[in-house]
């Protein structure tokens, strides 16, 4: 018996709006005083009635077309009864039969940075529909044993994107997560920080026998009299890492139960992160034991009208595989330029200062990296590898080190692309290259890299006769490195290089310096 995983995530995102869904008070649930950004209508005083927030609807419409759904001509609100204590009214204004997209698809890229085998490299995962309600407020929990109620985040806009059920691993679940991150980020809809609680994740989990089961416009359907397994709905899912972990456990746990010939009953479980595992809460509500009906305080609308409004930008796949394309960059530095909107400009700025600086070096003058149809430079995986490494690897890394975010790096991208254009016709060594962006970096201000390679002396040797003289004294002070060298010990000319480097501060053209040590030692006697 072969189990296949059947998976669909709800994902809530918080809409970063100046005013809450239905009234007029400010958006700001994470404000320090509680119950501050509070109403009549967020607090469902008698007579009230609410007044839907029209930027909110337009920016649902975004996240729609962003995801490739049909943006309905008519939707309505709809009445979702349930009673807690964080939600004043007894019902949660939401969208039930007619919401504002449906049928949508969203494409994982899963080979850019997982190495796991026996994955998928891509997966089309669809869209069920795309939603708009309002969310409820927080209960804080008091060591006293009381619950305090704040309602500063009650009646925020809060966008639901329903997923079919075509994921089939944690690792899946992770990379769809993250992905829709990154597009309500690049779409400037909502910060969606999973730790803050902007965005949520709740995942529902199945386990079907091969060959009993199929997927029909998204529902999961027995063939013949095969009964389906119940799903579980895990919740509590507050980091991308906890998505994966939560459904690889949920997984475990009922594979183990069926092997056993067991089975359970359809539930809500919730993520423990101290235990690392699933934990009952509650046996699932149905749709009926919501009480759904049309909201008689609003009038439908229409979505459909919005939606030849709304612009799109460069969507977070579609810059990946360009940066990719066009200028030549590895599918994991595409991705990592490309996750955040502000790292993806800055790239776009400083390749096009880059192509400027090339052609204004007489070494590299032959050399174009805008395109990379059009590989001039011989060199040119060369000059984007090293390009991609600087940005991810050493500038990524040194402000990580420092805690310096991109929105707030004082380095110009045209500056950046002056110091890789020096390294690139060889002015100046990675060494001293490195020294040049700390203090470009810690400085504060923006800075000139070729004034600070002159003014600090960084600037690359070249020259035979200065780099001889050192070479003289390195095989003077390390006769039994140059005679195992002679006897056939080919590692010993890197020691003797970085003799040399040493000696030098790292100024020293590396090539030129092997090129004359095996050169002196090849006359030695």
């Amino acid at each position: 018996m072969k189990l296949i995983p059947i998976i669909g995530l709800e994902i809530h995102v918080e809409l970063k709006t100046k005013s809450k869904m239905f009234c007029s008070s400010p958006n700001d649930p994470f404000i320090d005083q509680p119950n501050l950004n509070i109403c009549e209508v967020c607090t469902a005083q008698p007579g009230t009635l609410p007044v839907p927030n029209k930027e909110a609807i337009v920016w649902t419409v975004k996240i729609a077309r962003a995801l490739g759904c049909a943006v309905n001509e008519l939707s309505k609100f709809d009445r979702k009864h349930y009673f807690y204590p964080d939600l004043p009214k007894a019902y949660q204004i939401s969208q039930y039969d007619q919401p504002i997209g449906e049928h949508g698809k969203i494409e994982l890229l899963l080979n850019l940075l997982n190495k796991e085998k026996n994955h998928r490299d891509r997966a089309i995962i669809g869209i069920t529909r795309v939603h708009l309600e309002e969310d409820t407020a927080k209960l804080n929990h008091a060591t006293t044993g009381n619950t305090l109620v704040d309602f500063n985040r009650a009646g925020v806009p809060l966008v639901e994107i329903v997923s079919d059920p075509d994921i089939q691993s944690g690792t899946e679940a992770k990379s769809y997560c993250q992905e829709l991150q990154m597009i309500f980020r690049y779409l400037n809809v909502s910060d969606a920080d999973m730790e803050k609680g902007q965005m949520r994740c709740e995942a529902n989990i199945s386990l079907q026998e091969e060959g009993k089961f199929e997927i029909v416009n998204g529902v999961v359907k027995p063939i013949g009299d095969y009964k389906l397994n119940p799903k579980v709905e895990v919740k509590n899912i507050n980091s991308f890492r906890a998505v994966e972990k939560s459904i690889d456990f949920e997984t475990k746990r009922q594979t183990e139960i069926l092997e056993k010939g067991e089975t359970w009953q359809q539930e809500t479980r919730g993520w423990d992160d101290n235990k690392q595992g699933t934990v009952h809460q509650r046996f699932k509500e149905t749709a009926a034991d919501y009480r759904y009906f049309p909201e008689p305080d609003i009038p439908p609308f229409h979505p459909l009208k919005i939606a030849g409004e709304v612009d799109l930008p460069e969507l977070p796949l579609e810059k990946r595989l360009r940066f990719h394309e066009e200028y030549g960059f590895s599918y994991a530095d595409a991705f990592l330029l490309t996750a955040d909107k502000h790292w993806a400009s800055f790239t776009e700025e400083m390749i096009s200062e880059l192509h400027e600086w090339l052609h204004s070096l007489p070494e590299t003058r032959s050399c174009e990296v805008k395109n990379s149809k059009n590989k001039s430079c011989k060199s040119h995986q060369e000059l984007v590898r090293l390009a991609g490494g600087w940005l991810t690897s050493k500038l990524m890394g040194a402000m990580k080190e420092r805690a310096i975010d991109i929105r707030i790096l004082k380095i110009k991208p045209e500056n950046f692309a002056e110091l890789i254009a020096l390294i690139f016709a060889g002015r100046v060594n990675s060494t001293n290259a490195q020294k040049i962006l700390v203090e470009m970096l810690e400085s504060g201000v923006d800075m000139d890299p070729t004034h600070l390679m002159e003014e600090k002396g960084y600037g690359q040797i070249s020259d035979e006769g200065k780099i001889g003289a050192v070479v003289d004294e390195v095989v003077r002070a390390n006769p039994n490195q140059v005679a195992q060298f002679k006897a056939g010990k080919e590692p010993l000319i890197k020691f003797l290089v970085g003799m040399v480097m040493k000696a030098t501060e790292g100024s020293a053209d590396p090539q030129v310096a092997e090129k004359l040590l095996r050169k002196k030692i090849s006359a030695m006697p």
